[in-house]
């Protein structure tokens, strides 16, 4: 089967690259190739392209340039964020966070835990939502950071960011408020003074830039510590060579997804709603949080008395690319997370395939991917 008959409905877990970012990046490693922190002019060409993308991606999140601190992609901007802030000895600093965020956050809360430190979780109920009261109510003076993921990666599920970013402060005027907006910039407009969002982790590769890049935000009146050291890069913040053609390819990526906006989200949603409604009217099967608000291009089925794996093998021998959950978890043979969370029944656990829809999707792809999904269903029960 030929690339272009395959559809590719995995997009939460990785995007095809923009031709315009890819072209950006060629371009970019053509006349930018040199270290931007050299003092000849090649070096200031490379140098004067990276701030003119730290500018371009600030302006499309009301941020300011500084706020910008480029990172190989969301995980790293969620460690630094999460870790940086419990190097104080003070055993009593601690962290609170849900029970369904990304490996990363989670990850960097068991490395506050063993570090010495306590880490606390606010549970999501039933639907995949953690509630405001929920989340507020961990919160006590010697929080150093929260940290609440905008919408699962899993269910897409939006959480009540905003409405924690009211309160916050009026708990804990100096906890910092951190948030994985991975998922929630492909199809949320975010901004995030205006949301209260202090610190956030951004990836490329989810919006149709390059792997290995992306960003973390950390309103300028924090100073992280360094996360990686040697060097004086990123604003003396963080070491390594800077990747400036992928910075670049970012910065492309993110200006014409947001110039774009309303027509790909648009999109992604009447396709969604085809997709779910045909499965309804044909199987057995019940979409997680269907009753909530969720981002528009994440859909999670539970097939009922069928084996994900399964089901994932045929539907990719027939032509549909899908995924069990988070990418950054699919090598890890067991059950989601996210669906332990929400008490879902054990029997049905491993009956979970998420479909997402991306930059690329097309009229007519949520109706194509319902039929090889029945089809699919037919010829293995």
């Amino acid at each position: 089967m030929k690339n272009q008959d395959y559809l590719y409905l995995d997009h939460a877990a990785s995007t095809p690259m923009r031709t315009s970012a890819l072209e950006k990046y060629v371009e970019a490693e053509s006349f930018g190739f040199a270290n931007s922190s050299g003092g000849h002019k090649l070096s200031r060409d490379s140098k004067n392209l990276l701030e003119d993308s730290r500018e371009k991606i600030a302006g499309l999140f009301n941020a300011a340039p500084g706020e910008i601190i480029f990172t190989s992609g969301g995980t790293e901007a969620d460690n630094w964020t999460i870790k940086s802030l419990f190097e104080s000895k003070k055993p009593d600093d601690n962290l609170v966070t849900s029970n369904i965020e990304h490996e990363a956050v989670l990850a960097s809360a068991e490395w506050v835990s063993i570090n010495g430190y306590q880490t606390k979780y606010a549970k999501s109920d039933e639907n995949g939502f953690v509630s405001k009261d929920e989340f507020l109510n961990q919160i006590d003076g010697n929080t150093k950071v929260a940290s609440l993921m905008w919408g699962n990666n899993e269910t897409g599920v939006i959480q009540p960011v905003k409405d924690v970013s009211k309160e916050i402060k009026s708990v804990n005027s100096s906890t910092l408020f951190h948030s994985d907006v991975v998922q929630g910039i492909i199809s949320d407009s975010i901004d995030f003074h205006r949301n209260g969002i202090e610190s956030a982790a951004i990836s490329a590769h989810k919006i149709g830039g390059p792997k290995g890049v992306g960003a973390m935000f950390i309103n300028n009146k924090y100073k992280l510590p360094s996360f990686l050291h040697g060097g004086k890069q990123e604003l003396e913040r963080r070491a390594g060579t800077v990747d400036v053609p992928g910075i670049a390819a970012f910065a492309t990526a993110l200006e014409e997804q947001q110039s774009r906006f309303d027509e790909e989200v648009g999109l992604m949603k009447n396709e969604r709603t085809i997709f779910e409604e045909k499965l309804k009217n044909s199987l057995n099967i019940e979409i997680v949080g269907d009753s909530m608000n969720r981002l528009p291009h994440i859909s999670n089925v539970q097939f009922k008395n069928l084996n994900s794996e399964v089901l994932l093998i045929q539907l990719d021998l027939n032509g549909l690319g899908v995924s069990r959950g988070s990418a950054c978890a699919s090598g890890a043979q067991k059950p989601s997370h996210v669906l332990e969370a929400m008490n879902i029944n054990p029997k049905f656990i491993n009956s979970h395939l998420r479909f997402s829809f991306g930059w690329t999707t097309k009229a007519g792809d949520g109706s194509k991917a319902a039929e090889i999904v029945m089809q699919a269903v037919k010829e293995i029960e």
